[in-house]
């Protein structure tokens, strides 16, 4: 009486249903919540019985969290072939996240001496840089194969690491930490919105309203964290110019906001950013002096966000420890909301 072919398929066809629509990197977070909240109690004692505690700074999870994220665009990116768009942008982006990533890891990195070729009266020296040497070939070619849309790609992503690399250890320069941090995931962000399908966020490309929300949150994160971290406050703004200019921007933001929920659009994306930036930047023009810790307590949370997003437990980890660390001195939510 019943075909038993046709309870298999719709059985798979409902599962593939509820897989397009459920929004995986959110369940795989909620599922990872009791041991982040672990860390966050527990990470500020461990850390001062190990002795890292003094360690554990802003510039110390800005470099790995760079370099994790360096990492997960070379390792995580996916098939070009599923790429909706026969040209697209995202090989480009990529390789200015690379770039960004390598330069600010080559500036760090300056005090690691590079082997030297000592010639023939120094063969075991000759040996390990030639070893040195190999290991560099070895470790560019999964970045070579991150990108195979096109036949260049793979010369764009491999120059892009080297350059940045050599410039940043050559050029005697300095590049601050939390703004390169901010960059770099902003970027990635804003690379996995415009072709999900290929870093595998959401199914089939299809986004949810948990998505965009979690997407949007972690772009109003990063526009706070920019703006705490290079706008200083002066107290220069009149105070009734400032409401009403506080009151516009509030109003295109949230504008902002509406029409990305409703359209999904990357630069509308970018938009709300950018008026959330203008928003915070102006607040904080505006205030005579704001508390020390708080970019850090931000940058924090912005770890936490963009780690659930992309999937990345460490990344998401070193923030819940970070927040752990310095949740004695953090701001009360009277001195936050001053932002908004």
């Amino acid at each position: 009486m019943f075909d038993e072919s046709l309870v298999v398929a719709s059985a798979v066809s409902a599962f593939n249903n509820a897989a397009v629509a459920a929004p995986a990197f959110f369940w795989d977070a909620l599922l990872g919540v009791p041991l982040f909240m672990a860390l966050y109690f527990l990470g500020r004692n461990f850390s001062e019985k190990l002795g890292f505690g003094p360690y554990v700074t802003s510039s110390r999870i800005c470099f790995w969290a760079v370099f994790i994220t360096a990492m997960w665009v070379v390792l995580r990116g996916g098939n070009y072939d599923v790429l909706r768009d026969g040209v697209s942008l995202v090989p480009w982006l990529t390789a200015a996240v690379l770039l960004v990533a390598s330069l600010f890891v080559g500036i760090n990195t300056r005090a690691i001496k590079l082997p030297v070729w000592y010639g023939a009266k120094n063969a075991g020296m000759r040996r390990r840089w030639l070893t040195n040497i190999m290991i560099l070939i070895l470790c560019m070619v999964p970045v070579a194969l991150s990108d195979t849309l096109n036949w260049w790609g793979a010369f764009l992503q491999v120059g892009a690491v080297l350059f940045g690399l050599t410039l940043g250890r050559f050029s005697g320069r300095q590049i601050r930490a939390m703004p390169c941090a901010v960059g770099v995931m902003f970027l990635t962000t804003v690379a996995i919105l415009m072709q999900p399908e290929l870093w595998r966020f959401g199914q089939l490309g299809n986004l949810t309203p948990i998505h965009l929300i979690w997407v949007l949150f972690v772009g109003i994160l990063s526009a706070m964290v920019m703006a705490l971290a290079i706008v200083g406050p002066h107290g220069r703004i009149h105070h009734s110019a400032y409401v009403k200019l506080k009151w516009m921007v509030r109003f295109i933001a949230a504008l902002c906001m509406i029409l990305f929920l409703l359209t999904e659009a990357v630069p509308i994306f970018i938009g709300a950013v950018v008026a959330m930036f203008a928003l915070c930047a102006m607040s904080i023009w505006h205030a005579k002096e704001i508390p020390a810790i708080l970019p850090d307590v931000f940058m924090a949370w912005l770890l936490i966000a963009f780690g659930v997003l992309t999937g990345m437990v460490t990344v998401t980890a070193m923030g819940a420890v970070w927040i752990g660390v310095i949740k004695s001195e953090n701001p009360k939510m009277t001195s936050i909301k001053f932002l908004l």
